[in-house]
């Protein structure tokens, strides 16, 4: 009987395992904040496009830690305009990259009149890999 609880046991740590490591990890990173030229007047639909341009073209590809976070130098980035919540040229972007691995959730504050932008990265959600398991086979042989 004492073999079949510590399987049940082993089972059970191992299946734990799996679970947390397929939720990935959540919690904020500490803000980067960037020079940009000034950027006053802009409506909601300007700023999603220079956010999203400025991640694209300068941050992702200096940014190593998240480019193997999520598993590509080249993510899907999207930023729903009715999100961006601003006023006085300081405009507050959620912004979601979808990568390979997972995706990572910015909290970017595009403050146009000193020219700065502020990436705050929130979370990171990984993908178990579609690829493991698929060998395997189960019990005994």
């Amino acid at each position: 009987m004492r073999g079949g609880v510590m399987k049940k046991t082993g089972l059970a740590l191992v299946l734990a395992t799996i679970l947390l490591g397929m939720m990935g990890s959540v919690h904020a990173q500490e803000p980067r904040v960037v020079k940009v030229p000034a950027c006053i007047g802009l409506n909601q639909s300007q700023v999603a496009t220079q956010v999203k341009r400025d991640f694209l073209q300068n941050r992702i590809p200096r940014w190593e830690a998240d480019k193997k976070q999520l598993g590509t130098d080249k993510p899907v980035v999207w930023i729903n305009v009715v999100d961006i919540i601003g006023k006085d040229d300081i405009w507050q972007v959620p912004l979601i990259a979808r990568g390979n691995k997972g995706d990572k959730t910015y909290q970017v504050v595009l403050d146009c009149k000193s020219g700065t932008m502020t990436y705050t990265g929130l979370n990171a959600q990984t993908r178990p890999d579609p690829q493991i398991g698929l060998n395997s086979q189960a019990g005994p042989k």
